[in-house]
């Protein structure tokens, strides 16, 4: 897909990776919006690129993605400015195990409404204009004792993305997705205090000796999955000095 006059949808987009995609894709053409629930931040991030790209190309809308009429209000505002979307990128999260209900809401539930809201509305098989829907799924492979339910509640999303890019009836629907999968990467998400996660000290010292990706490393995988139409049900993994790659996990066929 190319990305001139395209319009993405970004959750957790006024900083970290979702500026950063933001930027990228204003860079080549397409147009934002920018939806997160810090909305000081959020209106500072659409200003500031609203300088470089125009007013008209980047729009920011306050969005708690836990609250159902909220999320779904800031999807129709960006339709109503746009006219459509093309992609979506369910990118907000959190980590904080005290709160694991909460972070299970984020991290998770919230991708799933993103995904079928967005496919709902994309897909050409209903009358949409077909698309990709990009999920993040930092540190979500692997398993990570420091936290355990963040790391379910991103290998969850996962398998919630490559599961639905392998149903027969997404070939109608014209609707790619891909997971985008950053061992870890320096960004506000990981400024952690010491009883956010379990085994804090170990974690410390772990990151200290640990090479984490750039935001830079992690939106050329984003922009990877939009523009590359082979990319379906794709993990793209993101190291340090491996830079981006592709993971496919084949559908088990049924008996």
């Amino acid at each position: 897909m190319q990305l001139k006059d395209k319009v993405v949808f970004i959750t957790g987009g006024a900083q970290g990776f979702g500026r950063g995609v933001a930027e990228a894709v204003l860079k080549k053409g397409g147009k934002v919006c920018l939806a997160d629930v810090k909305r000081d931040q959020g209106v500072a991030t659409a200003k500031e690129l609203q300088t470089s790209s125009g007013a008209d190309d980047v729009f920011f809308v306050k969005c708690d993605v836990t609250n159902v009429a909220e999320f779904e209000d800031a999807f129709k505002a960006a339709v109503s400015k746009f006219g459509h979307v093309d992609i979506m990128c369910n990118n907000a999260g959190i980590m904080d195990e005290r709160i694991w209900e909460k972070q299970l809401q984020i991290n998770f539930t919230a991708v799933v409404r993103g995904t079928m809201m967005a496919l709902n509305h994309m897909r050409k098989d209903k009358g949409g204009r077909g698309g990709v829907i990009i999920n993040t799924v930092t540190k979500g492979l692997v398993p990570t004792m420091w936290f355990p339910v963040y790391g379910a509640s991103k290998s969850a999303v996962y398998h919630f993305t490559s599961s639905w890019a392998q149903n027969p009836e997404m070939k109608a629907a014209e609707v790619r997705m891909a997971s985008i999968c950053p061992a870890g990467a320096k960004t506000a998400l990981m400024d952690l205090e010491e009883d956010q996660i379990v085994q804090y000290a170990h974690f410390k010292q772990a990151m200290e000796r640990m090479e984490q990706c750039t935001v830079d490393q992690v939106v050329e995988a984003f922009l990877l999955a939009m523009e590359d139409d082979t990319i379906n049900g794709t993990a793209l993994t993101i190291r340090a000095k491996e830079g981006v790659k592709k993971m496919t996990l084949k559908m088990v066929p049924a008996e």
